[in-house]
């Protein structure tokens, strides 16, 4: 199927929440992930690429979303903002529940491998398969690295709560 307006309607209506969930889980940054949500869906409507089903509309954008938090944390943009963010996160008020802010920060120093699918097990609650389809590794693989993530979470959030 190609991208009409109606499909594209039907995918925006769908997986609008979910990208905005998969951006957000990333950049923790609401604003960043709605623009980053626009971008998204405006490169489908200008893809040339046919689609067989509306899942695989689902696993095309979120591959876009991945790709386009990556692209945007590695910008000089992105870097800037954390500055401001972690100067927002130490003030008194905002830093009243100190074990999300230790899950989520430990989650941002995961490499991106891990952090991948930590975000879409857990903050958009997909299941191993859906996240072996879309990563294109195999459930095992999928298996392991939330294992590996898990470990790697449990070893930072020690090591913040010893300093």
């Amino acid at each position: 199927m190609k991208i009409t307006t109606d499909v594209f309607n039907e995918a925006y209506s769908s997986f609008a929440k979910e990208i905005f969930n998969v951006a957000y889980g990333y950049l923790r940054n609401k604003d960043d992930a709605i623009d980053i949500v626009q971008n998204v869906f405006l490169k489908l409507l200008s893809t040339k690429e046919e689609f067989n089903t509306l899942l695989n509309i689902k696993y095309y954008l979120i591959r876009l979303t991945i790709n386009e938090c990556i692209n945007f944390l590695k910008s000089k943009n992105y870097k800037m903002v954390i500055l401001n963010n972690e100067i927002i996160m130490s003030t008194p008020q905002i830093n009243n529940d100190d074990e999300l802010v230790k899950i989520a920060n430990a989650v941002m120093l995961l490499p991106n491998k891990y952090k991948k699918v930590i975000i879409l097990h857990y903050y958009d609650s997909m299941k191993i398969k859906e996240i072996a389809d879309i990563l294109k590794i195999s459930e095992s693989a999928v298996k392991k690295r939330l294992e590996r993530a898990r470990t790697f979470m449990k070893e930072i959030i020690e090591r913040s709560d010893i300093e």
